[in-house]
């Protein structure tokens, strides 16, 4: 069985990555806490691959880093 791990932690270990997770803990807010690491590259596409094949798990996918550049401004 692969080894369960923070959601938190891998934004440290897969900086500037788009990560996806099969979700097997949440918190009080039903937000992902834990789970096991399916797939990381810098490219969405790569890891929207992988999502595709683990349609019969809840999964989650989030980018470790800035999405919008820190000396960009945005308008609503």
């Amino acid at each position: 069985m692969q080894d369960l791990i923070n959601i938190k932690e891998c934004e440290k270990l897969y900086p500037d990555e788009w990560v996806l997770f099969e979700v097997v803990e949440v918190d009080e807010k039903n937000q992902p806490v834990k789970g096991k690491l399916l797939a990381h590259s810098k490219d969405r596409d790569e890891v929207h691959k992988v999502d595709m094949k683990h349609q019969n798990v809840l999964t989650y996918v989030f980018y470790a880093g800035d999405v919008i550049p820190k000396d960009m401004a945005v308008a609503l």
